[in-house]
């Protein structure tokens, strides 16, 4: 059995203009064909390795393969922008926070809460940067309704392509946001696990093995393998150096991988740099000429302890208003409700009463009205 060192990738039996070019050194007449056959289905694509290693740029590869994109997350430099020039989708949009104004000639904007399914059909690609929110809090809320969003997708005809960079960052930041990162982490393991039953193929990365969740992980039908530098690989797929040095595991190319299918086949492989994709040094705002303000930021807590904010001051609200809609004239215990919302029936009671007293007294929720909630006017005696 040879051991391979990413130097030279052998000759294989694929078109010359292939950007992804893979050999495969285990069960390669099973592995025939597949990742093209692959790469047209909802299925699971994770990229595990160092920083600069190329991570994002087969991100951005795999996700051009579909028809459309939801560019859900990525690093604070705006690098889903470069879709913008990529010049495979014509219709653009923008989600952005409530906090948050866009001023631009380059793409629709809404805010992300109000992202429907017929949006999905309308555009080619949708992006969500970090720039357009004012804060942390408020993308960890946005992102988990766009997952709400997309999980709802209960028929399709094509596969469309969810694009995740920096996965640990965004389901394991360990960065206290208090109870919205709860529901937020609870809504991305589960939906990321059920996104092929939506018709999404997903393409995230991460820097470590071990960065995200082991549900993420036992669910990648392919996992691309790039410089790993002095760590290494870990216990689980140390086998892999039966088949490849450690010295080409550690330094390959940054073009370069190693591929491993969950079905068995292992393989190497080289990729492009996707033209379009963001350099280190490029200001993408100012290339499109987007141009971003904030407004007052809405009161997020510091801990799941501390006192209740405004997004979850929306979701007793908007809980109280559902409750009443389906019950009519029937009475809505305040005990009812905060067990419903994991609250003490105080709680409950003292938001629903500062609401009330807002609305009778300055015509609107100030605390509804941060977060951009539709119900900042509306009283719920």
């Amino acid at each position: 059995m040879g051991v391979w060192t990413f130097q030279t990738l052998p000759k294989a039996k694929q078109k010359k203009s292939a950007d992804i070019k893979v050999h495969w050194v285990r069960f390669p007449k099973d592995a025939a064909a597949s990742l093209n056959t692959a790469l047209k289905r909802p299925l699971a694509f994770a990229i595990v390795g160092g920083t600069g290693g190329g991570k994002s740029a087969l991100v951005e590869l795999i996700a051009s393969k579909y028809e459309k994109v939801v560019d859900l997350f990525g690093s604070r430099d705006n690098e889903g922008l470069a879709w913008l020039r990529s010049g495979l989708y014509d219709k653009v949009l923008f989600l952005k926070g409530a906090s948050a104004v866009i001023d631009c000639n380059c793409a629709e904007v809404i805010n992300a809460t109000d992202l429907t399914l017929k949006d999905l059909n309308a555009y080619d690609v949708i992006i969500s940067c970090s720039s357009f929110y004012a804060a942390m809090q408020e993308e960890w809320y946005a992102v988990t309704k766009i997952m709400e969003k997309l999980w709802h997708r209960s028929h399709w005809k094509k596969p469309y392509c969810l694009a995740i960079r920096e996965a640990s960052s965004l389901v394991y930041s360990r960065l206290s946001v208090g109870e919205t990162q709860g529901m937020a982490k609870s809504y991305l393991i589960y939906v990321i696990r059920e996104m092929r039953h939506c018709g999404f193929a997903v393409a995230l990365d991460t820097i470590r093995w071990y960065g995200v969740d082991i549900d993420l992980r036992s669910i990648a039908d392919y996992t691309f393998i790039k410089a790993q530098g002095i760590d290494g690989l870990p216990a689980s797929l140390r086998f892999l150096y039966r088949y490849f040095q450690p010295s080409g595991i550690m330094r390959c190319p940054v073009n370069a991988f190693a591929i491993v299918s969950r079905k068995g086949p292992i393989g190497f492989g080289t990729s492009i740099c996707p033209p379009w994709h963001k350099q280190e040094h490029e200001n993408l705002l100012d290339e499109f000429d987007i141009k971003i303000s904030y407004r007052e930021l809405p009161n997020i807590p510091e801990s799941k302890m501390a006192k209740v904010g405004d997004y979850e001051h929306v979701r007793i609200i908007k809980c109280r208003l559902e409750m009443k809609g389906k019950r009519k004239d029937q009475p809505i215990g305040m005990d009812e409700l905060a067990q419903k919302l994991g609250r003490s029936s105080a709680t409950v009671f003292k938001h629903i009463s500062v609401h009330n007293n807002m609305v009778h007294g300055v015509g609107e929720c100030d605390k509804c009205a941060r977060v951009g909630c539709e119900h900042a006017k509306v009283a719920i005696d």
